[in-house]
């Protein structure tokens, strides 16, 4: 899949791999992440062409060997291993991929709606169903707590979301449950946000614990991993789940590729 995308920016004349490279690839290709997309309406010629239009072509990059991924698709790329361990797997696949490419999104306060032409929350619900064997995810998260989601996400403008950021939007939606039951306590959405400004995140438990970085030696190159949840899952990890989780998200490597 990452092959493919790096093919897709190649095509585009684009510099870099970006996350929008690695959703077309999603779509076109095959997996979890398609078969979501395609049920959810995802046109992929459309998105294709978004893509194309959204980046400078340069013709000197369509003859670039190995494009190389831009800050924003290594930060998908990261998150789409978070999503992994979070869900007890020890792979990568394209339905994390897509779970990595939505929160990177959403830490930039990008709405991927327009974008995808559909839901992206909507997808993301196809990709836990088909996860789920079928199984419905829709009684695991109301359209009330989906939407408060997304708010919360954009008020977190890039930076980590925090409860206090989900509550401001549970609350701001007075027909939400939440809002109606702290209604009925006495407390407006004003009061709420209003304290929540007052309290510190230092001190709390949504506060990021000391960076505890573990590294991974591959070849000569060594990568530095300081995210904490994702250095203590690895932790959690024998040599051969976590080869095999690399081996899995770096997908096929062509001979100009394995030459680098």
């Amino acid at each position: 899949m990452i092959v493919l995308a790096q093919d897709i920016a190649r095509e585009m004349g684009h510099q870099q791999i970006k996350p929008e490279h690695l959703l077309v690839a999603l779509r076109e290709g095959e997996g979890i992440a398609s078969e979501a997309m395609a049920q959810s309406g995802v046109d992929g010629t459309a998105l294709r062409a978004k893509v194309a239009a959204r980046f400078e072509s340069s013709p000197s990059a369509k003859k670039l060997n190995k494009v190389p991924f831009s800050p924003q698709a290594k930060k998908a790329m990261e998150q789409s291993l978070r999503a992994a361990l979070r869900l007890g797997h020890n792979y990568i696949g394209t339905e994390h991929l897509f779970l990595g490419a939505q929160r990177e999104a959403e830490e930039r306060g990008e709405d991927l709606d327009e974008l995808l032409g559909v839901s992206a929350a909507d997808v993301h619900e196809r990709v836990l169903q088909l996860l789920a064997g079928g199984r419905s995810a829709a009684s695991m998260r109301s359209p009330a707590l989906r939407s408060a989601m997304s708010a919360a996400a954009r008020q977190a403008a890039g930076a980590e979301m925090t409860t206090g950021h989900l509550l401001a939007a549970m609350v701001a939606d007075t027909d939400s449950q939440a809002a109606k039951a702290l209604a009925a306590l006495g407390v407006g959405a004003e009061a709420v946000t209003k304290t929540l400004m007052q309290v510190p995140l230092a001190g709390t438990s949504d506060a990021t614990p000391s960076a505890q970085s573990i590294a991974i030696t591959v070849g000569q190159t060594t990568a530095l991993i300081s995210d904490p949840d994702v250095a203590a899952a690895l932790r959690q990890l024998n040599a051969d789940q976590l080869r095999e989780i690399i081996r899995k998200a770096l997908g096929p490597v062509g001979p100009d590729q394995a030459a680098g």
